[in-house]
């Protein structure tokens, strides 16, 4: 196998020749690296200079800007009812939420705020010492009387009761 002129590199050449420097001097400008040829045109190479003057960052040490802090509020996920059930009577649809065991024995009719309006409905349980609990349904299947419709604590269960704007509706589902 014949060598040819770029791929022969002298025992002496290539101690003193890295790789790099040789393909730059075989190819000249046509080498892969000749971007980086300066870098080896003058083998005693300079030591970092530091310019100072007027006009010109030179960096050091960091410099404190500003210090502050702040309070961060917490904001806990409310507690909300996940179990629930409803059916459909003639004049009313009744929606059984079961109490969670942690809070049953401490709640009373008095703990229980409903907002109800003709599409939907916000109930919010104060529940003594602790966070309160929370069911809302923002879309209601058909529409109610908000006036006549209520919520009562009876055996374990909160029984909220929507009175249908139109008695003849049968409801399907709870949200539209």
């Amino acid at each position: 196998m014949e060598e040819t002129k770029d791929n022969k590199i002298d025992s002496n050449h290539s101690q003193n020749v890295s790789a790099l420097e040789h393909n730059i001097k075989s190819k000249g400008e046509f080498s892969y690296y000749y971007a980086h040829g300066r870098k080896f045109e003058n083998r005693e190479q300079e030591q970092g200079k530091i310019i100072e003057g007027p006009g010109i960052i030179t960096g050091g040490d960091p410099v404190l800007l500003e210090k502050s802090s702040k309070t961060i509020e917490i904001i806990k996920e409310p507690k909300k009812f996940t179990k629930y059930s409803f059916y459909n009577d003639e004049k009313f649809v009744k929606i059984q939420i079961e109490i969670p065991t942690d809070i049953k024995d401490h709640i009373s009719d008095d703990c229980i705020n409903v907002n109800f309006q003709e599409r939907s409905f916000d109930l919010k349980v104060d529940v003594p010492n602790s966070d309160p609990y929370l069911m809302s349904i923002k879309k209601l299947f058909q529409k109610i009387m908000p006036e006549e419709s209520k919520a009562k604590i009876f055996k374990a269960k909160i029984i909220i009761s929507l009175k249908k704007k139109n008695e003849d509706e049968e409801w399907d589902k709870l949200n539209a």
